[in-house]
């Protein structure tokens, strides 16, 4: 009888980097909670904290996270952790063994169940993918267009995404977050990293060079977080001017993957049936509180992302005014 070979077990080495301000004392023990039950544990686990003061960082320390500081108006969305990423590897440098992958949490995504990061990186073992990302599943607390829009972006079957596939998913095709999402570091660094100077997308960026490459991402269904926002109606209209402005400034992405209205009506049209079907049942309000709600948010978000696409022509103070990530827009920026 034949002795049976039996294959290599995929055992990826990856580094955490999680951006963090003020997460709350009670939540980040939560967080931390979750990522020491994970069965495939980080090599190292980088706090990039913007001078929080809420006793989140004895926590991080406790735990034997690397801290890094910077301030929080010198925080980027792209640049610092592109900065925290070179740090990472700068100190793996003289070891034998560096991590191979990146991965990226928000500090309030909160690991969903112990094989979270061994779901998200055994795509990887497929060598054309260059990035993936994971499940955001709504807390209990998220309101009814949350819980939707979490669905809707964040279904339950895992898909690769190649760039023919814009055809039929539009600029979908590049949808990447950050909240929850690995890197094969060969291809994240052959692109230069993260971008800096952008006001957010800087995952959606990078996912649309992937493809724009000959690369692969993949929504992996199977990884999962606790990650929602019950945005209010400025904040809702502050996040889609940033994304006007992202898209603004960044042409080639909609001329290679399309427009985003065309996504926002799918979206739009997704909700009022959700509505329909849901109206009065749990965290769903009456038709008619919904119909408010639905008209309002959605005129809300079109205004913010319009006027964001046409930034350049408003006064300064008012884009301020307008921005949610207002750091973007300092002087020294």
């Amino acid at each position: 009888m034949s002795a049976v070979t039996s294959l290599p077990t995929f055992k990826p080495q990856f580094a955490l980097v999680v951006p963090t301000f003020n997460p709350g004392r009670e939540a980040w023990a939560q967080w931390v909670q979750a990522l020491q039950s994970q069965n495939c544990k980080p090599m190292q686990v980088v706090v990039v904290d913007s001078g929080s003061t809420d006793g989140s960082l004895d926590l991080s320390q406790q735990a034997g996270f690397t801290v890094l500081h910077t301030k929080a108006q010198d925080f980027n969305h792209g640049a610092t952790r592109q900065w925290a990423l070179d740090q990472t590897l700068l100190a793996h440098q003289t070891e034998n063994l560096s991590p191979e992958f990146a991965v990226f949490l928000t500090q309030d995504a909160v690991l969903a169940h112990p094989n979270a990061f061994e779901e998200l990186l055994t795509p990887f073992e497929e060598p054309k993918i260059a990035a993936t990302f994971g499940r955001q599943m709504p807390k209990l607390d998220a309101s009814w267009l949350e819980t939707h829009t979490r669905a809707f972006n964040y279904p339950d079957i895992s898909r690769t995404v190649q760039l023919q596939d814009k055809a039929s998913l539009g600029i979908k095709a590049c949808f990447l977050s950050n909240s929850f999402a690995a890197y094969r570091l060969q291809d994240l660094m052959a692109q230069g990293g993260f971008p800096a100077h952008l006001p957010l997308g800087e995952d959606t960026y990078t996912g649309a060079k992937f493809l724009l490459s000959g690369q692969s991402l993949r929504y992996q269904a199977t990884a999962a977080v606790y990650h929602s926002h019950n945005y209010n109606g400025l904040q809702d209209f502050q996040r889609m001017f940033d994304t006007g402005v992202f898209h603004a400034q960044n042409p080639w992405l909609l001329q290679n993957f399309g427009k985003a209205e065309g996504e926002g009506t799918k979206l739009v049209k997704s909700q009022w049936a959700y509505l329909k079907a849901h109206a009065s049942q749990s965290n769903c309000p009456s038709l008619l509180q919904g119909i408010c709600q639905w008209l309002t948010v959605n005129a809300l978000k079109l205004v913010g992302y319009k006027l964001g696409q046409v930034h350049q022509w408003l006064p300064s103070a008012l884009v301020r005014k307008f921005a949610m990530n207002k750091v973007f827009w300092q002087p020294n920026k």
